[in-house]
């Protein structure tokens, strides 16, 4: 158990106001702690066409934020390259608005891969696969 796990106990017991989430997948949806009309079913991502704009665009906020660059950064370009190229899942939308906002942000691929923590070679590979030097202009 956590060390804080007591006071935590104490803390939920004196209060009305909890809300337990439980995420699990179709083949759970009988089990006895799951079966509550309160149940939230997310589609997959791409039944969520709709939503994708706002999602990359949360993305590219928390990049920005997470790097401490300057807003807009992420151009809307990169926002429509995003959409059309890199939408298959959550974390990969994450991880394509971070390193473009990095690269977006640097002087050269060195800074930015040290901005990320990864080799500077490691991100070349990345956006060779990608086809991204020309979208982002990156030598």
């Amino acid at each position: 158990m956590p060390r804080d796990f007591s006071a935590l106990v104490a803390r939920l017991r004196g209060t009305d106001d909890v809300q337990l989430v439980v995420c699990a997948s179709e083949r759970d949806a009988a089990h006895p702690f799951l079966v509550r009309s309160a149940s939230l079913h997310l589609p997959p991502l791409a039944g969520r066409v709709a939503e994708l704009d706002r999602v990359i665009a949360e993305y590219a906020a928390d990049a920005v934020a997470d790097l401490g660059v300057a807003p807009g950064t992420i151009t809307d370009g990169d926002h429509a390259w995003v959409r059309q190229h890199a939408t298959s899942s959550l974390p990969e939308i994450e991880k394509v608005t971070l390193r473009i906002a990095a690269l977006r942000a640097s002087s050269n691929m060195s800074y930015a891969a040290s901005r990320l923590g990864v080799a500077p070679v490691s991100l070349t590979r990345w956006i060779d696969r990608r086809n991204l030097r020309p979208v982002l202009a990156v030598t």
